[in-house]
C-alpha cells in the first residue's frame, strides 16, 4: 500500500474511532468468505461498521484519535466493530448469530471512553439497549401517575354511587 493510502486510510479510522461509541476488536481467524460476508451484512443491518486494518495503521489511527489502552490488544489478524449509536449492538449481533461467536474471538473493546479486556467484553451483551433502558424508565415513571388516576377514578366512582343512591332514597 502506498504511503498516501495508507495516509487516508488512518485519517478515515481515526475519524471514525473517534466518532465511535463503541469499537469491538476481533480476531477472525478461521472464518471463511462467506461466513465474513453474512457478518458484514449482519453488521451492516444494524449500522455497525466491521473493517480490517493493519495493526500499525490501527495503532497510528487510535493515537491520532486520542484512543489509549488499545495497543496490547493489536497483534494478530484483527478487524474492527465499530459503532455509533447503540455501544452493546456489536456484541449483541454476535450473540443473536452463534455461529460467528465459535469462530470469532472478541480481544477487547472500547466502550464509552473505557477500553474493557475479554473478561468483560461478555458482560456487555447483558447491558440493555438505550432504548430498552429509556422504555424501562418511561414504564417505571409512568407507574405511580397510572396507579394515582385509578385510584381518583375509584373515589370519583364511589361517589357518583353514593349521589346516586342518596337521590334514589330521597325518591
Amino acid at each position: 500500500m502506498a504511503t498516501a493510502q495508507k495516509e487516508k486510510v488512518v485519517q478515515e479510522m481515526s475519524d471514525k474511532f473517534s466518532r465511535a461509541s463503541s469499537i469491538y476488536l476481533v480476531d477472525f481467524t478461521g472464518m471463511d468468505v462467506n461466513m465474513t460476508n453474512q457478518l458484514r451484512r449482519n453488521f451492516q443491518e444494524s449500522n455497525i461498521e466491521y473493517r480490517v486494518v493493519k495493526n500499525t495503521l490501527a495503532k497510528i489511527s487510535f493515537d491520532k484519535a486520542g484512543i489509549e489502552g488499545m495497543e496490547p490488544f493489536l497483534k494478530g489478524v484483527n478487524a474492527y466493530a465499530i459503532s455509533y449509536d447503540d455501544p452493546t449492538l456489536p456484541v449483541k449481533v454476535l450473540e443473536k448469530h452463534k455461529e460467528y461467536k465459535e469462530k470469532l474471538k472478541l480481544k477487547a473493546a472500547l466502550f464509552e471512553g473505557q477500553v474493557v479486556g475479554t473478561d468483560k467484553v461478555e458482560n456487555l451483551s447483558k447491558i440493555p439497549s438505550r432504548q430498552e433502558l429509556l422504555g424501562q424508565l418511561v414504564g417505571m415513571l409512568n407507574s405511580p401517575m397510572s396507579k394515582l388516576v385509578y385510584a381518583l377514578n375509584g373515589v370519583m366512582y364511589n361517589l357518583v354511587n353514593a349521589l346516586k343512591a342518596l337521590e334514589e332514597k330521597k325518591k
